[in-house]
């Protein structure tokens, strides 16, 4: 079975309520929901949260709920240990989890279309893991590093910050809208698979990820401009 896990606690500091705040007509964590609700290659859609208000909009949406315990919604909570709880907890009521997409709910513009082509990409390279990225504006391979001394290197090599962009490896940044891994990997060694991992390449827009107030203006605008 293919599993959809949105993991969206309530103590969000940078934008206090994030997960539920309107968006165009809807609440943030609803685009998520409804995405891999369309998707044909997801069986079920699972939301792992600490919080009242996320968990009774998920439900609304037509999400499941797994209470997450609060000892996992701290600032510093880890995203793998929550991971790892769900599956457990999906296994001991009897589900059997053999594919996990783990949806972040601030990608609002990733929908069924996206998980789809991931899910048939994930299969086609018979992948233990696949992650969306996206190709920045400025490569991070010119980038440098400050050594302990105080001295700056190249990030990549000595050489790549005076490279032309076009001579370097392609660079690329996760986005967050699509974690596609197998449990069982996953569940192995307690962690997001690290070894044959292939790239879902999404585009700029299309990669907003909402963690400020100016986050959700954008996304309102490219929601806005792709609908009308």
């Amino acid at each position: 079975m293919n599993v959809a896990l949105i993991t969206a606690r309530g103590g969000s500091k940078g934008l206090p309520r994030k997960n539920v705040l309107p968006l165009a007509g809807k609440p943030l964590i609803a685009w998520t929901i409804e995405a891999a609700l369309a998707a044909e290659c997801i069986d079920k859609v699972y939301v792992s949260t600490d919080n009242d208000e996320i968990a009774a909009i998920s439900r609304d949406f037509g999400a499941t709920v797994i209470a997450r315990p609060a000892e996992l919604a701290q600032d510093n909570s880890g995203s793998e240990p929550v991971i790892a709880h769900a599956i457990a907890y999906l296994q001991a009521g009897g589900d059997n989890v053999e594919q996990v997409f783990l949806l972040q709910p601030t990608s609002p513009l990733r929908n069924a279309a996206h998980i789809n082509a991931a899910w048939q990409q994930y299969c086609q390279h018979q992948a233990k893991c696949l992650i969306s990225v996206f190709e920045p504006k400025h490569t991070p391979a010119k980038a440098y590093k400050i050594n302990a001394d105080g001295t700056l290197s190249g990030l990549l090599s000595d050489s790549a910050p005076y490279t032309r962009r076009q001579d370097l490896p392609t660079a690329v940044q996760p986005n967050g809208a699509i974690y596609l891994f197998s449990a069982a990997a996953f569940m192995q060694h307690q962690q997001i698979p690290r070894h044959n991992v292939v790239p879902f390449m999404m585009n700029h827009n299309d990669s907003v990820d909402i963690d400020s107030a100016e986050d959700l203006a954008l996304a309102a605008t490219l929601m806005e401009n792709r609908y009308e």
